[in-house]
């Protein structure tokens, strides 16, 4: 059974995504037809290696932040049938972000292989990027709140916690983009996250919900 976030660690920080679909064009046709053209799917494929190709800085050993920036292209539709190559593909890109690479250089990233791919393959319309989600990395100290009183009311609990920067985004990297410190991701064992058959452990609530309680009531006092 997974032990995330379970009872071991307390998700003090996360990086952030910056995610925009990129619909690529070209001209349609016939699959038959003596005229060479390289069609959208074609040209996606190509801006897809782009993509995959392209250097993301690594975790520098004096940052603070121990995770690197990721890209993935995450979905591509595009076509029907086989005697008809589309005019249009869409992707969907996801870049999860961190402090040394924010929002801004994840975006500068994709126009600059969107710029290339319109150079080396050109089409009578540019490919478009569209924007469409932007939150912060973000990552708490062991001593800052509330990820102390969480960290602090567990070990007083009698557990092992460890804080822990995730890879996923999560509502931490929400309230960080208002300003919020938060933590997220202490609780029950679970399997099967996000299917069909995802489930917790609940032999474990009694422990998890004496951590949280300890730790409001701390907040409450120091507050």
């Amino acid at each position: 059974m997974s032990r995330r976030p379970g009872l071991e660690e307390v998700v003090v920080g996360g990086r952030g995504l910056w995610r925009a679909t990129i619909a690529v064009h070209a001209p349609s046709g016939h699959s038959g037809s003596g005229r060479t053209v390289v069609g959208a799917i074609s040209r996606a494929a190509h801006l897809v290696r782009l993509l995959d190709a392209a250097e993301l800085p690594g975790v520098n050993g004096t940052s603070p932040f121990p995770l690197p920036p990721k890209l993935s292209v995450t979905a591509i539709h595009g076509g029907q049938g086989f005697s008809v190559t589309p005019d249009r593909c869409d992707l969907n890109v996801d870049v999860r972000t961190t402090p040394v690479f924010d929002a801004h250089d994840a975006e500068t990233l994709v126009r600059k292989a969107v710029a290339e791919l319109d150079a080396e393959l050109p089409a009578p319309r540019p490919t478009g990027i569209t924007p469409v989600a932007s939150w912060p990395p973000f990552r708490l100290a062991a001593h800052e709140q509330p990820a102390a009183a969480l960290l602090n009311a567990a070990a007083t609990e009698g557990l092992a916690v460890r804080p822990k920067t995730a890879g996923p985004s999560n509502i931490g990297n929400l309230l960080a983009g208002e300003g919020i410190p938060a933590t997220a991701g202490f609780g029950l064992a679970y399997e099967g996250l996000h299917g069909i058959d995802e489930r917790a452990r609940l032999a474990e609530l009694p422990q998890v919900y004496a951590v949280y309680h300890r730790a409001v009531l701390g907040l409450l006092r120091a507050g």
